[in-house]
């Protein structure tokens, strides 16, 4: 029997793609955008009242909350959906291997998430070319930080971004593995979600903790954006150990689970 994978992972994509939740995802990050361009206009400052503040701007504001809250929904529910309804069954019940199946669902999660991301950026790019420029970045005293190196580390920024953003995506699929109602799941992925991220810094967790990861990228980047004097080589070896790790004990936990757990109930 030949690898199922393939025909599996476009089952998922037509079935993402007839459901609403992805659709709503990318109005609520249009939404958000839309508030960070008349946000923006009231804090920013001098120096970084450009093209390049305005997107790490407005990326950071969609991905402290709505943003991760969006794939966490997303992903909560790609096995307990089918899992409550028994409709998983019948999937199975054909030539699938049950690992085909959960790598098909973490790679649609993973597409997901890109999407939210893509459509983040070009929102926030539209709306800055209505307003700003994107040139050189300088101060009073010329230029700090020339176009193409800007673009270079804007481009940089915003792949690293996908490293946690990607293992949140292991989060909620492995809450998808824990729990059979997708209300239920989702509930459970969301209020965690926020449990850590509130108590995190209170019990020191939060230096093992990829999701303080997740909006690291665009406030780093809207230093850069400021003329300021940025570094992030040193926290770039971090991000990408703690999200990697993190992704990967994730990923392992919810396939055991799933391979070992008996659906006939």
């Amino acid at each position: 029997m030949g690898s199922q994978f393939i025909p599996l992972l476009r089952n998922e994509i037509t079935k993402a793609l007839r459901r609403k939740l992805p659709y709503f995802g990318i109005l609520a990050v249009a939404l958000v955008c839309v508030v960070s361009f008349f946000v923006s206009g009231q804090i920013s400052t001098a120096a970084g009242a450009n093209g390049w503040g305005y997107v790490a701007f407005s990326m950071q504001l969609v991905f402290t909350d709505i943003g991760p809250i969006l794939i966490v929904m997303f992903t909560s529910m790609l096995l307990a959906e089918e899992t409550g309804t028994g409709t998983i069954r019948a999937v199975l019940a054909a030539p699938v291997h049950r690992w085909e199946l959960f790598l098909a669902k973490a790679a649609i999660g993973i597409l997901y998430m890109l999407a939210v991301s893509l459509a983040a950026l070009l929102f926030s790019i539209a709306f800055a070319k209505a307003h700003y420029e994107f040139g050189a970045v300088g101060d009073s005293f010329g230029v700090v930080y020339a176009r193409g190196r800007t673009l270079h580390e804007f481009l940089t920024g915003y792949c690293l971004s996908w490293i946690p953003l990607t293992a949140l995506v292991m989060y909620g699929l492995l809450i998808s593995t824990l729990i059979r109602n997708a209300g239920v799941s989702v509930s459970v992925g969301v209020s965690t979600l926020f449990l850590i991220d509130l108590t995190k810094h209170l019990v020191g967790f939060d230096p093992y903790i990829f999701t303080r990861y997740i909006g690291y990228s665009w406030v780093t980047l809207q230093q850069l954006a400021q003329g300021m004097d940025y570094q992030w080589h040193t926290e770039v070896p971090k991000l990408s150990a703690l999200s990697v790790i993190s992704g990967i004990v994730l990923f392992a936990a919810g396939l055991t689970i799933f391979v070992r757990k008996d659906l006939n109930h």
